[in-house]
């Protein structure tokens, strides 16, 4: 569907809950906080959900102490719009909420997305929902506000690194030019984003960087992340945020992945690649998704099964490219 309809069926609905992935990241939670407060100028009833709480690094956010994490009981909406979420399961405990709307609404820009609503805005070339919801904003008549921009920008620079990954556009600038031009102070956002972080992920880190091991000629990198890791630093999950790139970015490293022990007993992975090769695929063999250089999968396994699992499977990949 095209960003016009998308935008007329949020106009023709009285109330409408968003709904961001759990375990969120500055892309849906931005997105989300940016539609929201966009709907409240407008008048409409409005709810924010969440599964699980927001990670620390993003609480600068305003309204971002408006996520529930729980269903509510005023009822169901007109709409929900399932924000940044590739598949019905990523609303998690949140699902009651999208099913007992009048109509459903997915705005996402995942590659792996099964067009799971009512009503689907997905675009893969765009860099970011937040980008979406932009220009979703827009399409509505909301003015851009300071607040909104300021979660637009986080929701696009956190999907783009900084702007400096291979999936950023000329559009992906001319929005964040506008964003900044709204009101963005970007030294404060950019410092509040990349250049601040909590003692408990710096000890984290020295543990995980400890755990490397390498394979194929260090075409093959792993870094591994366990229960009792988590418990010794006192780190929390959102501390793992971008910890598997420090793999990718070891010189000759074409795949790279992090393993994390989760508290069932199973594998969640976080896959990283070289333009040679589509973390995607990797990720759809064990039940995930993702982007072409970024993509992840929970495995219902322990590590060291995992680790077995996803090195037979990455070398079959570079062996496809000899």
């Amino acid at each position: 569907m095209t960003i016009k309809q998308a935008a007329d069926a949020i106009k023709s609905s009285g109330s409408v809950a968003l709904i961001a992935h759990m375990m969120p990241d500055g892309d849906t939670l931005g997105s989300s906080l940016a539609m929201y407060h966009a709907l409240n100028c407008l008048g409409k009833k409005t709810g924010l959900f969440c599964q699980d709480p927001p990670p620390d690094t993003y609480l600068f956010l305003k309204g971002i102490d408006r996520f529930k994490c729980a269903p509510d009981t005023t009822g169901s909406y007109e709409l929900c719009i399932a924000i940044d979420c590739s598949d019905l399961d990523r609303l998690g405990s949140l699902i009651p909420v999208f099913k007992s709307s009048g109509r459903t609404l997915n705005i996402d820009h995942h590659k792996s997305n099964t067009c799971y609503a009512d009503l689907n805005l997905v675009d893969e070339n765009a860099a970011a929902t937040g980008e979406l919801i932009y220009n979703v904003i827009e399409s509505i008549g909301a003015c851009i506000s300071p607040e909104i921009a300021i979660a637009l920008y986080t929701a696009i620079s956190t999907d783009t690194g900084n702007f400096s990954y291979s999936n950023t556009t000329p559009a992906s600038m001319r929005i964040a030019a506008g964003l900044i031009e709204a009101g963005v102070n970007v030294d404060e956002v950019t410092t509040r984003l990349y250049r601040t972080h909590s003692l408990h992920r710096i000890k984290l880190l020295s543990k995980v960087l400890a755990s490397l091991e390498l394979y194929e000629n260090n075409r093959i990198a792993f870094l591994t992340i366990t229960r009792k890791d988590l418990e010794d630093t006192g780190a929390q999950a959102s501390d793992l945020e971008n910890m598997v790139n420090y793999a990718k970015e070891i010189s000759g490293v074409e795949l790279a992945v992090l393993f994390k022990e989760t508290s069932d007993g199973g594998t969640k992975v976080s896959i990283r690649t070289s333009d040679k090769l589509d973390a995607t695929k990797l990720a759809l063999r064990f039940g995930g998704g993702g982007h072409i250089k970024a993509a992840g999968a929970n495995m219902v396994m322990g590590i060291k099964d995992a680790k077995s699992e996803i090195l037979e499977a990455s070398r079959t990949m570079l062996e496809e490219l000899s």
